[in-house]
């Protein structure tokens, strides 16, 4: 696209430009787990200073952004300088060209619009008129209060892919005389038939006229907040870096060289003493320091042993630790409550995860401001004053909160951001920029813990996919510049990054494989026989001494005619049997748990057939998810159905890091069901097969499928996916990733878990 502007007048345009553009001003409308001690902790009875509210501003995304993204980023004769100057920098992104020092803010900034416009858009046309809906006080969690309302999935049929958790909906409710009064309230659960609604006070449902569903603008106001903050000479020195000091000015003189461990095993793990040292000691400030963590090589053990450290060692520092979820700081939480005193830590919740207290351990709830809350309570005392409490735990998006409250700005000297690599990288600014930094000054030592070999952010407009808006900070700068390998050792520098290399989870023919695809076979398999090798010899296996099996089945692909998604029924029918044949004759005579066994899919419809077919087999405690929802967890037993079958092309499944989740979920027996002639045509799944077939793990299928349409048994009506009508590539990357990021909202909770609806 040749627009006629270069990007550097872009910029410049940005800083200096006209007063209707100013893009960057705001519009002014693990590891072996510790063991829990025995006994009954005191509660700790605390008093909080109220916070005062602490208002966000808009954000609104620019004119020029919204009429090039209604164009399609495409040239129009009516653009003008602003519009071809955006274009320029889209076309940039789009051709993968790598974030710089002079373009950083721009471009997070206008990649971030345009996903917020997009979002804004899909709701825009997200109501309902007259809707029916169905009291359900049942329903409601009594500690809580509130009211709960029932509507039926067929009457948002249309909208029902973006309609998740925690979206906030406005109900037009009609009184006398063609009054209409507004009430907010929150979707609290979405299932295969309904859709229920939480509100806060008691509506008149029988005079609801209208229903919208409203984006969750929060976070990208945060965001955008952090980017206006940010100054160029901490960019250059944060995040992109060249040089260290190895100190910050608050602990100059002190260096710890030796530790008494609250886990003694740490002892023995070179790469978790290295890390815990060094982020102890701030080596690589102020870069920050990278905890590279790959599948069951003790992250988590790892950041709480630090974080544990720092509390010990370093009584006047304080620390601020997020995830990137609300199941992961609740993790955390829990781990650090097992070394760390109660009245020092405090867990900071969002607003909206009042209504889930049932769903927390009350370990965490009792250290959280949801400890006292309800219902009903002035929002203002929903946050509470976090600085009596020196170890600060909440999620990335929550962290905003604490920008411009009453905590002083040099509060925190550690910032800990798990998960990293699953947050796009402007999220990641949001825990640091105005807690940690202030101005040109660095207050705090950074440390980002993930892998960039596991998956990364969701992206709920599949245009910005192949943009630097779908990478993370952690995998910008793992492997570039100070956090390269060296060139001659091949090795890290240890002062500002670790890559942990003992795996506790999986047995080593499980690990074998993506230890040799995704990390140069540096992983070490260290997990205990008891936990590992216990199905070994089981008599379903081809290899006994290989708890690998990948299991043919040409199948066929199956559509709904409502859902972009895609299933197959013959896979299903296959894992099943393995299921029963564990549930009701156990291996080499061990009886296993429903809730020892995990079943993977990547594609949403199938695991919503699997799902139920469970459920009408009773065993609703085998939990199925996607690759995406999987991640971070583990089961004894993993299944997995890759669904494509007679397929030409399936870039869907030709994703390196989805393959790298979905086989490393696993400690004792992994099986895959899929079709080879179709997961051959992708690299790494024709790897795999062949390291299954050198170690004779391979069932083949029993059945060949004739051509035409599917003949098993139907579920929903539906149609056939044939080899040339099957979509593939971006199109149907995106239409699953938008299901399955739902799902995964809805299972875990990733990235927008528990998120605000409202600024009180």
């Amino acid at each position: 696209m040749d627009s006629g502007f270069g990007l550097k007048s872009y910029r410049s345009y940005l800083e200096y430009g006209s007063s209707s553009s100013n893009l960057l001003r705001p519009r002014s409308t693990r590891g072996r787990p510790f063991g829990r001690p025995s006994g009954n902790r005191p509660f700790i009875k605390r008093t909080y200073k109220k916070s005062p509210k602490i208002e966000i501003e808009e954000y609104e995304v620019p004119e020029a952004v919204r009429r090039i993204y209604e164009n399609k980023f495409k040239p129009s004769a009516t653009f003008g300088t602003e519009e071809n100057l955006l274009l320029a920098e889209v076309a940039e992104a789009k051709q993968g060209l790598s974030l710089t020092v002079s373009n950083y803010k721009p471009r997070l900034e206008l990649l971030n619009q345009i996903e917020d416009e997009h979002v804004n858009k899909e709701f825009r046309r997200c109501f309902i008129l007259a809707p029916t809906l169905v009291p359900k006080p049942n329903l409601v969690d009594r500690a809580v209060g509130g009211f709960k309302y029932q509507l039926s999935k067929h009457q948002i049929r249309k909208y029902s892919s973006i309609i998740k958790e925690d979206v906030g909906v406005r109900f037009s409710v009609e009184f006398g005389d063609d009054e209409i009064k507004k009430f907010s309230g929150t979707v609290d659960l979405v299932d295969a038939k309904y859709v229920i609604i939480f509100t806060e006070k008691e509506l008149q449902y029988n005079r609801v006229t209208k229903i919208e569903f409203l984006a969750e603008r929060t976070t990208y106001q945060m965001e955008y907040r952090a980017l206006e903050m940010l100054q160029e000479s901490v960019i250059e020195r944060v995040f992109f870096a060249e040089s260290y000091t190895g100190k910050s000015a608050r602990n100059p003189y002190i260096y710890f060289s030796s530790f008494e461990w609250f886990r003694p095993s740490v002892a023995s793990n070179h790469e978790q003493v290295q890390a815990i040292q060094n982020i102890v000691n701030q080596t690589s400030f102020p870069a920050p320091y990278v905890l590279f963590g790959p599948p069951g090589t003790g992250k988590t053990s790892t950041l709480v042993e630090a974080i544990g450290q720092i509390y010990k060692l370093l009584p006047t520092a304080n620390v601020l630790a997020v995830a990137t979820s609300n199941s992961a700081a609740n993790e955390l939480t829990s781990r650090l409550l097992e070394i760390i005193p109660e009245k020092d830590i405090f867990r900071f919740f969002a607003k909206s995860c009042a209504r889930k207290k049932k769903d927390i351990e009350q370990d965490v709830l009792d250290v959280s401001n949801l400890r006292s809350w309800n219902i009903g309570m002035d929002g203002k005392r929903f946050y509470e004053n976090i600085r009596p409490c020196r170890v600060v735990l909440c999620t990335a998006s929550t962290a905003g909160r604490l920008v411009n409250s009453d905590v002083p700005k040099n509060h925190f000297s550690y910032i800990f951001i798990d998960e990293c690599g699953s947050a796009k990288e402007v999220s990641s600014l949001v825990p640091i920029i105005g807690i940690g930094v202030h101005g040109s000054d660095i207050t705090a030592s950074i440390v980002l813990a993930g892998d960039p070999k596991q998956l990364g952010p969701v992206i709920p407009y599949a245009y910005l996919n192949d943009t630097t808006h779908s990478v993370s900070l952690l995998e910008r700068i793992v492997d570039k510049g100070l956090y390269a390998r060296d060139r001659c050792r091949g090795k890290y520098d240890p002062r500002v990054i670790t890559q942990l290399r003992d795996n506790f989870r999986s047995h080593p023919t499980l690990l074998e494989f993506p230890n040799r695809s995704f990390y140069q076979g540096e992983l070490r398999a260290q997990a205990s026989p008891e936990k590992t090798h216990w199905a070994v010899g089981w008599d379903r296996l081809p290899n006994r001494s290989f708890p690998l099996i990948f299991h043919s089945v040409v199948g066929e692909t199956m559509q709904d005619e409502n859902s972009s998604s895609m299933y197959n029924e013959q896979e299903a029918e296959q894992v099943l049997s393995y299921v029963e044949r564990i549930i009701e004759h156990g291996i080499c005579g061990r009886m296993v748990e429903q809730s020892s066994i995990g079943i993977i899919s990547p594609y949403a419809s199938q695991v919503r057939l699997l799902r139920n077919l469970l459920n009408k087999r009773h065993w609703s405690d085998i939990e199925v998810g996607s690759t995406e929802q999987y991640q971070g967890r583990e089961k004894p037993i993993m299944l997995m159905s890759t669904v494509r079958a007679r397929s030409k092309s399936a870039e869907f499944l030709n994703n390196a890091k989805r393959i790298n989740v979905s086989l490393t979920r696993a400690q004792a027996l992994m099986i895959v069901v899929g079709d080879p002639g179709t997961l051959e045509r992708i690299d790494h799944w024709r790897s795999f097969i062949r390291y299954c077939r050198e170690n004779g793990a391979v069932v083949e299928s029993s059945v060949k499928l004739l051509e035409g349409p599917s003949t098993s048994r139907k579920y929903n009506k539906k149609k056939p996916q044939k080899p040339e009508q099957t979509r593939s590539g971006p199109e149907q990357e995106s239409l699953d990733s938008i299901e399955e990021m739902n799902m995964m909202l809805r299972f875990l909770g990733i990235h927008r878990d528990c998120l605000d609806s409202d600024l009180d």
